[in-house]
């Protein structure tokens, strides 16, 4: 062909055996494997664009990469190709063409996040890695009361870990919510954008609030403190999916419109109904 195209993917991956989704010098991460995928059906080196860095632990329903080629293999083969070369761990869950203009993070406009708790007096054996585990039950109302407290245009300083991109601590929640599932609860965040680890130090001051150990009115404190070292531990990376990325236009129409209840939990914990009044759709 004579000018390269653009690829655009949807990835899944359990992240536990991964440092994260950026390429990492001796260490496997998910960008590392896409692109030696890549490399395998197509002979061409290339660097895969991330929606984000998801951290070393952190897994993805509805991660979004691009790269450029100049192969003509059409979405369908490459779809086929690298997911026969890549780990167990990772699938390539859509392919299409976009234009140039796109890119995987500057061009996506919100992205959501799912936090799972399991909550048992024993630990969740089958979902070792894929959910974080609290053995006293929490108090969800509680939490619900200090979640309110988040929403909004705020500096999330006090939420945003040291090594991160620097810049504005600004950003924009557009929703947070908590609900009941089997055996455990959910939290759902979606946002124009988050720091670096801000959704589990989120959760880890959620956590404080629901153990009883913090009022609700704390979240709101550490909030206007701007202090890091003012709220809750951060919540173990096991936890944490990148559920979804929006962007102007979708380029994976049907494939990545999930609800935050479709969420069956590809490792369980699968939502149940809850119709309360408020609760998220």
């Amino acid at each position: 062909m004579t000018q390269s195209r653009r690829l655009a993917l949807l990835v899944g991956y359990d992240g536990a055996s991964f440092h994260g989704f950026q390429r990492q010098a001796g260490f496997p991460t998910i960008q590392e494997s896409l692109e030696d995928a890549w490399h395998e059906i197509s002979g061409e080196r290339t660097v895969v664009h991330g929606s984000g860095r998801t951290d070393s632990g952190v897994h993805a329903v509805g991660q979004v990469a691009h790269f450029s080629t100049w192969s003509t293999l059409s979405p369908e083969r490459v779809m086929g190709g690298m997911n026969a070369n890549l780990p167990r761990e990772i699938a390539v869950k859509g392919v299409v063409d976009v234009g140039p203009e796109f890119h995987a993070r500057h061009s996506a406009l919100r992205k959501s996040y799912l936090y799972r708790l399991a909550v048992s007096p024993h630990p969740p054996t089958l979902e070792r890695n894929r959910v974080s585990w609290e053995k006293v039950p929490l108090d969800l109302p509680r939490m619900r009361e200090a979640l309110a407290h988040l929403p909004g245009i705020h500096d999330f300083a006090a939420f945003a870990a040291a090594g991160g991109r620097t810049g504005s601590t600004v950003r924009t929640l557009l929703s947070a919510h908590a609900f009941p599932v089997r055996g455990g609860i959910n939290i759902i965040f979606q946002g124009d954008g988050f720091l670096y680890r801000q959704v589990r130090n989120m959760v880890g001051s959620l956590i404080e609030v629901g153990r009883r150990n913090r009022d609700p009115e704390w979240v709101a404190a550490v909030l206007e403190s701007r202090d890091r070292r003012r709220a809750g531990p951060t919540a173990a990376a096991e936890g944490l999916y990148l559920l979804r990325v929006t962007y102007p236009r979708n380029p994976f129409p049907g494939l990545s419109g999930m609800g935050a209840r479709a969420y069956s939990g590809e490792a369980g914990l699968a939502p149940q109904p809850f119709n309360q009044p408020g609760s998220p759709a």
